[in-house]
């Protein structure tokens, strides 16, 4: 593999020790900070809220269109279904999925009657349009674009994968659940613990399942059935869901003319997932800590798989057609003529 640069050990350092510096700080400060940012009416919590795992949903319809124009198999009925059927099946699955998981539970308020037609009709109208709009990519393009999407495709699922399997691990009790007022906490909390202060609140380095809270017993965890995931607070599933934005590096690996302006494809992921992050802490959704580990594991997945991505395929090795060397000998071939 590749040595990493200098350059790339001190960006690696400072990202670690901002890591660490926040790591400890919620370690002692996680409720305060939470208490101090609590607005659960906030137009940016919401906005993000609902927005936030946009980067997760638009994965499968990305990959299945890129996926639709390449050319695996040698026989035209293997071209057919490896790439026709495949891409737009999974383009129309990941629109569907998007639309029945996120845009149902986000925007439709109300009871929808035969809601599964709606899905289908728009999710295959979308697919329509995804599939349209790659077609007018250059085929040299669409070729390079493969190893975007299966980029795009590892770092959506490692993240998330690694999210959910931490979620059920630590089985960190939400902020939310156990704040006077807010609608996600029982009422009957107060009743059956008059003198309830946070009692359910954890650290982050508290692993759950290992070490379980006293008061965590069958009578308490009853108390919050029927409520969305009131012991998965640890690390936060939208700041995953939004880390995988951090695809996104991989391009000007990929197309040499964007390396010029390569921060720009690591700007916006890491200013937008950041936005999430905080987004989520003041719609007491979450703790900082929470947002903090969601944040790191889309980046540090996105970082490694880059690493192992320009070291291992030839196709980020090749230079590109028009380099000086290349023009220089055809100026000294014209001189000579």
């Amino acid at each position: 593999m590749n040595k990493i640069s200098k350059k790339s050990w001190i960006e690696i350092g400072v990202c670690a020790a901002i890591f660490v510096a926040i790591a400890i700080v919620t370690a002692f400060f996680d409720l305060q900070i939470n208490k101090a940012l609590d607005n659960t009416n906030s137009l940016f919590g919401q906005y993000f809220a609902n927005l936030g795992e946009l980067p997760t949903y638009l994965a499968a319809p990305i990959i299945g269109a890129i996926l639709f124009y390449q050319s695996f198999g040698k026989s035209s009925k293997q071209k057919l279904f490896f790439n026709k059927i495949c891409g737009a099946s999974l383009t129309f699955i990941g629109y569907a999925a998007a639309l029945y998981m996120w845009f149902w539970d986000n925007f439709v308020a109300e009871e929808l009657m035969y809601d599964i037609v709606y899905v289908i009709v728009f999710a295959a109208f979308m697919s329509l349009l995804t599939i349209a709009a790659f077609g007018a990519v250059p085929k040299d393009v669409i070729k390079k674009l493969f190893w975007f999407a299966l980029f795009l495709g590892i770092v959506a699922i490692a993240s998330n994968v690694i999210s959910i399997v931490m979620k059920l691990i630590w089985a960190r009790q939400r902020y939310r659940t156990m704040t006077i007022g807010n609608p996600q906490t029982p009422e009957a909390l107060f009743e059956l613990y008059p003198n309830y202060n946070y009692d359910g609140f954890t650290p982050w380095y508290m692993i759950n399942t290992i070490i379980k809270p006293e008061i965590r017993t069958e009578e308490y965890k009853a108390l919050f059935e029927g409520l969305s995931s009131p012991f998965q607070s640890f690390p936060s599933g939208h700041t995953a869901a939004a880390s995988v934005s951090f695809a996104l590096i991989i391009v000007p690996e990929l197309f040499p003319k964007f390396k010029k302006i390569k921060w720009v494809f690591w700007t916006v992921p890491a200013v937008y997932t950041a936005l999430v992050a905080v987004s989520r802490v003041v719609a007491t959704a979450h703790y900082l800590s929470d947002t903090l580990f969601g944040y790191y594991i889309g980046l540090c997945v996105a970082t490694l798989a880059r690493w192992i991505f320009v070291s291992k395929i030839k196709v980020f090795k090749e230079e590109p057609a028009c380099c000086c060397c290349c023009q220089k000998e055809e100026v000294a071939e014209i001189t000579e003529a």
